[in-house]
C-alpha cells in the first residue's frame, strides 16, 4: 500500500478521489484499526496537494516588461513574460497561459505557449498579444497568468497589477531626451555590481507655447516613473521609480539603476530596457541601454631577460591593462619563498585601457628557484579584483657579503702587483721578485740593528756624565 501511495501525486484529483472512497469504505468493512484509516486518509490527502504543487514546482514567472506602458483602454497591448525554473530538476510540458477577462482578452492562439522542456537554472520568455477594452477605466488592474507542468491538469494562478491610462497631463508639453548614460564601472567584469546613470533632459527651450487657437501651454516636462529591466542574463537590482516631478526646460535629472552581472556571464555587449512614463502616453519613452561585460584584466610580462649582479638579481616586466574599460588602485607585489624584493610593491594607480608601465624589482637576498608570481591587484568600479602571472626568472643565489667581495678584489690587485714588480726587476736589475724581497729584508734588518746599537750607545753616554 506505501509503496503505491508514493506515486499517487501523478494521478488526476478525481481519480484520487475515487480511490480515496474506495479505500475507506474497503477499510471500514474490514474493521480495521480507525487510527489507522485516518493515517490513510490523511496520505491520500497529502498526495493530492503534492501533486498540484509539483505541477510546476520551481517555476517561477516574471512580467518583465509590457508595450505601451501605461496599457491604453481599445488599443493592443504586448506582455513580455518570463519563465524560470528555479528547481533542480528539468520542467516538462510546460504551459503558461495569459486569462481573458472583462479588461483584457487574447485569442487562444495568442494566449497560450507550451515549452517542452525548462531545465533547472534557465530562463523562457514569450511575448503575449492582448487588447484592452474600449470601456476599460484608468488605474491599475490585474492580469492573470495561470501555468502547468509535468502533465498535470492542475493550473495555478498568479497575477500581476498593469496600469491602464494614467495621468495625462496636459498642461506640460515639455520633450523628455536622453542626455546621456553612463555606469560604474564603465566596462563591468563577470561578477561585478555597479550603477547605470540615465540622465533625462527637457529638450524644450522655451517656458511655454502657444497654439493656433490661442491656447497656452507649460514646456515642462512631467516625469512619472522611470523603470529598467533585462531580457538577459543581467540582474537589474533596483525597482521602478515614480513621481519624479517635472523638469523644467533645459534642465535635467539623472536616475541610477544597480545591477549584478552574474559570474558565469559571458564576454560581450547587452542590452537593457529603460521605461520612462512622460506627461501622457505621447511623451513616454522606451530605449535599450547597452553594458559591456570583459572578462580581461591586468596581465605581467617579462620584457627582458633579468640580470645578475653582485648585489642579486634584477627582473623587469611590462604590466597592462587589457580590460576594455578604466581600472583603478592597480598595484603589483611579487611573490616568491625564499626570496626578498625591492621594492615589496609596485604601485601604478589607474591604467586606462592599453596602458602599459615598467616595473623593475631587485631580488636583494635570499635563495629560491626561478619561479616568482606577480599578482595584480586593483579596482574596477568598487569591485575588488586580483590577477597573477607566474614568470621564470631563472636560478638565484644568496648574496654574498660586502668584506668578502672587497677582499676578493684587494688579492687580485696584489697579485697583479706582483706579477708586474716580478718582471719589472727582472728586466731592470737581473734578480726576481723572490730575491729583491730578500735583499729587501736583510736591509731593512741591518738598518734596524744599526739604530737599536745607536740607541744603547746614547744610553751609555748619559749615564757616564
Amino acid at each position: 500500500m506505501i509503496s503505491k501511495l508514493v506515486n499517487i501525486g501523478t494521478l488526476e484529483p478525481v481519480f484520487i478521489c475515487k480511490v480515496l472512497i474506495f479505500i475507506t469504505v474497503k477499510n471500514m468493512s474490514q474493521k480495521l484499526n480507525s487510527a489507522f484509516q485516518v493515517l490513510i486518509v490523511l496520505m491520500l490527502i497529502l498526495s493530492i496537494f503534492s501533486g498540484t504543487a509539483t505541477a510546476a514546482a520551481g517555476l517561477k514567472i516574471t512580467l518583465v516588461d509590457q508595450t505601451p506602458y501605461p496599457a491604453q483602454p481599445g488599443e493592443q497591448i504586448r506582455f513580455w513574460i518570463q519563465a524560470e525554473n528555479i528547481g533542480d530538476g528539468t520542467l516538462n510540458n510546460v504551459t503558461v497561459q495569459v486569462v481573458s477577462d472583462g479588461v483584457f482578452s487574447a485569442s487562444t492562439s495568442e494566449s497560450t505557449k507550451t515549452y517542452d522542456n525548462i531545465y533547472a537554472g534557465s530562463k523562457v520568455y514569450h511575448e503575449y498579444i492582448m487588447y484592452v477594452a474600449s470601456d476599460a477605466p484608468d488605474g491599475p488592474r490585474d492580469l492573470t497568468v495561470r501555468y502547468r507542468a509535468n502533465n498535470t491538469s492542475n493550473w495555478i494562478e498568479q497575477k500581476f497589477t498593469v496600469n491602464i491610462g494614467g495621468i495625462v497631463d496636459t498642461d506640460n508639453r515639455g520633450t523628455l531626451i536622453i542626455e546621456n548614460v553612463t555606469s560604474s564601472p564603465e566596462v563591468f567584469m563577470p561578477g561585478d555590481e555597479g550603477i547605470i546613470w540615465v540622465t533625462l533632459k527637457n529638450n524644450a527651450t522655451n517656458q511655454t507655447v502657444s497654439t493656433s487657437n490661442s491656447s497656452t501651454f507649460m514646456m515642462n516636462a512631467r516625469v512619472q516613473s522611470a523603470d529598467m529591466y533585462s531580457k538577459d542574463n543581467i540582474i537589474v537590482t533596483s525597482e521602478a521609480v515614480n513621481d519624479l516631478g517635472i523638469i523644467a526646460p533645459g534642465d535635467n535629472i539623472s536616475i541610477p539603476f544597480r545591477v549584478s552581472i552574474p559570474e558565469d556571464t559571458v564576454d560581450g555587449t547587452y542590452l537593457l530596457t529603460l521605461n520612462v512614463t512622460g506627461s501622457s502616453y505621447e511623451y513616454n519613452i522606451k530605449r535599450n541601454v547597452e553594458i559591456k561585460v570583459d572578462s580581461s584584466g591586468i596581465k605581467a610580462i617579462q620584457s627582458k631577460a633579468a640580470s645578475s649582479s653582485t648585489a642579486g638579481k634584477t627582473i623587469e616586466i611590462d604590466i597592462v591593462n587589457y580590460h576594455q574599460g578604466t581600472v583603478r588602485g592597480v598595484s603589483i607585489v611579487p611573490v616568491a619563498e625564499g626570496m626578498s624584493f625591492y621594492p615589496t610593491e609596485y604601485f601604478i594607480g589607474e591604467m586606462k585601457a592599453d596602458d602599459l608601465y615598467t616595473a623593475k624589482f631587485n631580488i636583494t637576498q635570499g635563495a629560491g628557484d626561478s619561479n616568482v608570481e606577480f599578482k595584480a591587484v586593483y579596482y574596477n568600479g568598487d569591485n575588488y579584483h586580483e590577477d597573477s602571472i607566474t614568470l621564470d626568472i631563472g636560478p638565484v643565489v644568496k648574496q654574498s657579503s660586502g668584506i668578502m667581495t672587497y677582499l676578493i678584489y684587494l688579492i687580485i690587485i696584489l697579485a697583479i702587483a706582483a706579477v708586474v714588480g716580478h718582471f719589472y726587476l727582472k728586466k731592470k736589475k737581473g734578480i726576481s721578485l723572490i730575491d729583491w724581497l730578500k735583499i729587501q729584508k736583510e736591509a731593512a734588518s741591518e738598518k734596524w740593528k744599526s739604530r737599536k746599537e745607536a740607541k744603547k750607545d746614547k744610553k751609555s753616554d748619559s749615564k757616564n756624565e
